[in-house]
């Protein structure tokens, strides 16, 4: 069996599913997206041959748009194609046999990773998926994106998201299919240890480099807390909301290149239904969103205008 696994390329929820599909499977390809890229993908190759290559194809952590999921609906590979995914904007997807969109199940609130655990337990069980090692690591990824480590004083979830920071998509998953393949119990290594530790230094003088720059706008009905980063943007988004509550009702980080992300600790604000306006979801407190496609001309429009003669 040959699988295809598309996940999302900006963090740990989107990562471990790849190391998940490669205990599960022993013929498998991956592509790691971000949210803008999603439904580009797809239409890109509905019309050849590349999805008929495939067993099983699986879309963890990311959603494609109604149009896209009418097309996948429409498509001759659509039975081997499964969505798994917890952000609320893509509940409209459960309409359709091949996705599974759930935010929470009780009291437990959801992560892509650990939707796609789940399937596999039931559909594709192996040996290594059982182990404890690897459920634990289910665990702390789904407690850091739900932001549930938080409440449980998990800091091993944060640590976890550090090394992916560290090691880069690539050899994070290749250093923990090793590393589960011989160990039924997870641990950090020494060599990661001090490696966390002088994250942990490193991150905290960002962050308070970035309290300082952070600019309040009006946008809508909201006071947004806006500021540009590239690193740590979960952690910091968090702790600019907590810090600066009394001042703004979300913050707005800035990923040059990349994308929007959303943070809020208030109860009466949904960042979700705000990324709306920019295209994107997510959930009650954090979500994200692609940034324009036309932003690096505007850019460059505006620092050179006036000018040229």
């Amino acid at each position: 069996m040959k699988v295809l696994i598309i996940s999302h390329v900006a963090d740990l929820d989107g990562v471990m599913p790849v190391v998940l599909t490669g205990l599960a499977f022993s013929s498998y390809d991956y592509q790691l997206l971000d949210i803008a890229e999603v439904d580009s993908f797809f239409l890109e190759r509905v019309n050849t041959d590349f999805f008929s290559s495939y067993d099983q194809i699986f879309l963890t952590d990311l959603g494609v748009s109604e149009e896209v999921a009418k097309v996948i609906d429409s498509s001759s590979w659509k039975d081997k194609f499964h969505i798994l995914d917890h952000h609320k904007g893509n509940l409209f997807l459960n309409d359709y046999s091949f996705a599974e969109v759930v935010v929470s199940k009780g009291d437990i609130l959801e992560s892509g990773t650990s939707l796609y655990y789940q399937y596999l337990l039931k559909h594709h069980a192996t040996k290594l998926l059982i182990q404890d090692s690897v459920s634990y690591m289910v665990s702390l990824t789904r407690l850091l994106d739900t932001w549930e480590w938080k409440k449980w004083d998990k800091k091993e979830a944060l640590y976890l998201g550090t090394l992916l920071v560290f090691y880069g998509n690539k050899k994070f998953i290749e250093n923990y299919l090793s590393f589960l393949k011989q160990n039924e119990n997870f641990y950090f290594t020494d060599a990661e240890k001090v490696m966390i530790e002088a994250d942990e230094r490193k991150k905290q003088e960002y962050i308070e480099e970035k309290k300082q720059s952070m600019i309040v706008k009006k946008i809508a009905s909201y006071q947004v807390g806006i500021v540009f980063a590239e690193q740590y943007v979960s952690e910091l988004g968090n702790v600019l909301a907590e810090t600066f509550q009394d001042q703004v009702d979300l913050v707005m980080i800035i990923r040059m290149g990349r994308s929007l992300s959303f943070r809020s600790v208030k109860e009466k604000v949904d960042v979700s239904l705000f990324a709306q306006h920019f295209h994107g979801n997510g959930h009650l407190h954090a979500a994200g969103a692609p940034l324009p496609e036309d932003l690096e001309d505007t850019i460059i429009t505006h620092l050179i205008e006036g000018m040229i003669e």
